[in-house]
């Protein structure tokens, strides 16, 4: 690992990250549950984070006070293979000890009006410790997308006009993402290598939007 700032870490490959930001996540776990008796914590969709799911999946914790909760959701029906919650139960919490009431995802199916508000009732004075976040190839984090606007005085936002499909999709805002304890950026692959030039000048990305600290592959670095 090589640590370039205080929140600019850089590992070799994708295990390598995975297998630190799970220790990672699962020593703040800890430490949560000893103090509060909970730990919750936002993850976040893509193909970056799997390997981090299925460490965890394998791994030791008090996983009955583990709350999980998820950043976006794509506005089509249950179990349908591009929803985010379909690959994160698969891979991980359909055979997991974390108790079923303790899982609080994006109800999208609803359709994108009732699923917000939905959401944003089950969030109201929820504090979260940790918030996951994959960078997509064109700087997005949860659905929040580049040059598109959108509510400030919301937790929850719809965004209708999505540059990939699924148009339709359910988001934590960018203020609400930012109010956990520690948040946790995920910046992998050759793909990334273009926007990652650009914030290393200073240019200005939904990623960039969202404090914390960025976890990069060396493969996402020109």
């Amino acid at each position: 690992m090589k640590i370039l700032n205080d929140n600019w870490l850089i590992f070799d490959d994708e295990m390598s990250l995975s297998k630190a930001l799970a220790q990672e996540v699962l020593n703040i776990a800890k430490k949560s549950i000893f103090e509060k008796d909970c730990f919750s914590i936002v993850l976040t969709g893509g193909q970056s984070v799997l390997n981090l799911y299925k460490i965890l999946s394998k791994s030791d914790s008090n996983w009955e006070k583990w709350h999980i909760y998820i950043g976006d959701e794509r506005c089509v029906p249950m179990r349908h293979k591009d929803r985010n919650d379909q690959v994160i139960n698969e891979i991980w919490l359909n055979n997991s000890p974390i108790p079923k009431g303790n899982i609080h995802f994006i109800k999208a199916e609803l359709g994108p009006l009732k699923a917000r508000v939905e959401y944003e009732n089950t969030l109201k004075g929820v504090k979260f410790d940790i918030v996951l976040l994959s960078m997509g190839e064109d700087g997005h984090v949860a659905s929040l997308f580049p040059n598109h606007i959108y509510p400030k005085d919301q937790m929850v936002v719809i965004e209708r006009s999505s540059p990939k499909s699924p148009k339709e999709r359910i988001s934590m805002s960018y203020q609400q993402l930012n109010k956990a304890h520690y948040i946790f950026k995920l910046i992998i692959g050759e793909s990334k290598q273009e926007v990652v030039s650009l914030l290393k000048k200073n240019r200005e990305f939904p990623v960039s939007k969202i404090n914390g600290k960025l976890y990069f592959c060396k493969n996402a670095i020109c």
